[in-house]
């Protein structure tokens, strides 16, 4: 009897961490990130990146992600999914799915990269 409850216990534990983790790592998208600039390659480190200020010629720009999984970028807007590192954006006024790399990801940076010969974009937390 103790060894079923233990058991039972056990799976509940594990089955709860796994949902919270899930979560936490969805979670961190969530909220508006402010366009810094563009470069090419992926870059996965950010050490160099943090005092940057956004005067790119690629202009000004924020990518905001919703808890409903939807996402504002500029005038457009979409639907997103993360998975296993990889970010899918559908707009809704698009017919392909762009998949990006999510190369690096914290409470206040991200860098998303993409393509053949990759391209990375640098976000700020807002």
């Amino acid at each position: 009897m103790v060894t079923k409850y233990n058991n039972s216990v056990k799976f509940i534990l594990i089955y709860f961490t796994f949902i919270l983790l899930s979560s936490c790592s969805s979670s961190r998208l969530l909220g508006s990130w402010e366009f810094i600039d563009l470069y090419d390659g992926e870059l996965t480190h950010i050490d160099t990146l943090k005092s940057k200020e956004n005067n790119s010629r690629y202009g000004k720009g924020m990518l905001t992600f919703y808890k409903d999984h939807s996402f504002s970028s500029l005038e457009s807007t979409g639907k997103y999914r993360e998975q296993h590192q990889k970010l899918k954006m559908k707009y809704s006024d698009g017919a392909d799915t762009i998949v990006m790399n999510i190369s690096y990801i914290s409470r206040n940076y991200l860098l998303l990269s993409a393509g053949k010969q990759p391209t990375t974009w640098f976000y700020r937390k807002k």
